[in-house]
């Protein structure tokens, strides 16, 4: 069995691991026809790190293909995606006018949000994460590298909320406005948030949409496309849009039930952040029995643990980062190591610069004017210091990972799924990123 790092994010709370992972479990499972561990993660300083024993490509897709094969499907499910929008403004809006603190009315709560997050988990979080990024793997083995069919898949079916506030900065709507009316993207973690600013919201007027763009339909009749390459090209606005959009709905539901896990914290004279280390189950017994473990808190919150699976498929911690699982981790990390950066050119260019290394949010105040932005990946939080970076290298990412996506509309170099780029490169290195060849080089 080869395993691999799958991703690794920042902030990222174990409450919303015991959910996310369940549906990985799942399609691992129906994928294999196996019941074995064939997937864990590590959470440690608030950074969790997916492990998979599985082709995650392969199963990535596996779930396109059944999935989000075709522009009705993603249709289906954006409808979908407005009704439980609904039903998540209702009922998170009922039970916060009605809760009191009583565990009764807490756990009747925690049952409504926890069946919506269930949901939005399956085809808005985890199944189209793994589906998309083996979609966007496929595209890139096509080959098609005409620079105005790659502009034209940027304009997605339907506007997300980015690009509503776009919209409303050329309006010149005030911007405390829009931090309020906006502040549900904050995060899509189920506790664990940092709230958006005026200064990010500032950040997403930059980009200059005066330049017409190509139809998709013109650029086609003058490309000698197969029928593949045609089907990928069509699929493109709608997969690039619910990329985007679920994650909005995601984050509206975290957001609207925020309200619940604030109350659990003071019900149990703890820290907010503290309830991000208890799994779903276990908030769930605490309201039951009304009572909670501190001491297991303070023991997740001071080491790293691992998340796995019982035969039950039940989720469960356990304590530090057993030894086959340090086994496991160290042989990829040795593995990744390697001598050289190359990837994937999300965008063409050629800069000089200093190396910012940009491993959690509190790092983006580094980034000065100029200088080479490497990531794990970038998020829309990042775009504050993508304005000042001169280029962008991330380890993950694909053609429509976010790190492309802005990289092509800020006409900056870009790239992305290097694999090694923070393991190789530190703060300070002068670099050439060679965005013609996808090659990054250390100057001497």
């Amino acid at each position: 069995m080869k395993w691999k790092k799958l991703l690794s994010r920042e902030g990222v709370d174990l409450t919303t691991i015991s959910g996310i992972d369940i549906v990985f479990y799942e399609h691992i499972k129906e994928f294999t026809g196996e019941n074995k561990e064939l997937f864990f993660t590590v959470l440690d300083k608030k950074v969790l790190t997916h492990y998979i024993g599985v082709d995650s490509l392969g199963l990535g897709r596996y779930l396109y293909k059944k999935f989000f094969n075709s522009p009705q499907q993603i249709k289906n499910y954006y409808n979908e995606g407005k009704l439980l929008k609904g039903e998540i403004k209702s009922l998170s809006e009922k039970a916060k006018k009605q809760l009191r603190g009583n565990s009764k009315e807490m756990l009747n709560a925690f049952y409504d949000f926890k069946e919506q997050f269930m949901i939005i988990n399956y085809i808005f979080s985890i199944t189209s994460w793994l589906a998309i990024e083996a979609w966007q793997h496929d595209f890139e083995k096509l080959g098609i590298k005409d620079q105005r069919a790659l502009d034209a898949i940027c304009t997605p079916w339907k506007k997300t909320a980015l690009h509503e506030i776009q919209e409303k900065l050329r309006k010149n709507v005030n911007v405390s406005k829009l931090v309020d009316e906006y502040q549900f993207l904050r995060n899509w973690s189920v506790v664990w948030y940092r709230e958006i600013d005026e200064e990010w919201v500032k950040s997403l007027g930059v980009v200059d949409k005066k330049k017409k763009k190509l139809k998709l339909e013109d650029i086609k009749k003058q490309l000698k496309l197969s029928d593949e390459e045609n089907h990928f090209l069509d699929m493109a606005k709608y997969v690039l849009f619910f990329k985007d959009w679920r994650d909005d709905l995601r984050r509206f539901h975290t957001y609207s039930w925020v309200f619940l896990f604030e109350k659990f914290a003071k019900k149990f004279s703890i820290q907010y952040d503290d309830v991000g280390y208890l799994t779903l189950d276990e908030i769930e017994e605490c309201l039951k029995k009304e009572e909670l473990d501190i001491d297991l808190v303070i023991k997740r919150k001071n080491s790293g643990f691992v998340v796995t699976v019982d035969e039950n498929m039940k989720i469960k911690v356990l304590d530090g980062v057993p030894k086959k699982y340090v086994k496991i981790i160290n042989d990829i990390d040795e593995s990744e190591l390697g001598l050289s950066i190359k990837g994937l050119v999300a965008f063409t260019g050629k800069v000089a610069g200093k190396v910012v290394l940009v491993n959690s949010y509190h790092d983006l105040k580094k980034v000065k004017e100029g200088d080479v932005l490497v990531a794990n990946t970038t998020h829309p939080t990042f775009l504050p210091a993508m304005q000042k970076a001169a280029a962008f290298v991330t380890n993950e990412g694909g053609i429509a990972s976010h790190a492309a996506i802005v990289a092509r509309e800020m006409k900056k170099p870009c790239i992305v799924g290097t694999k090694n780029a923070t393991k190789l490169l530190f703060d300070n290195d002068e670099v050439v990123v060679d965005a013609e060849n996808g090659i990054v080089r250390k100057l001497k």
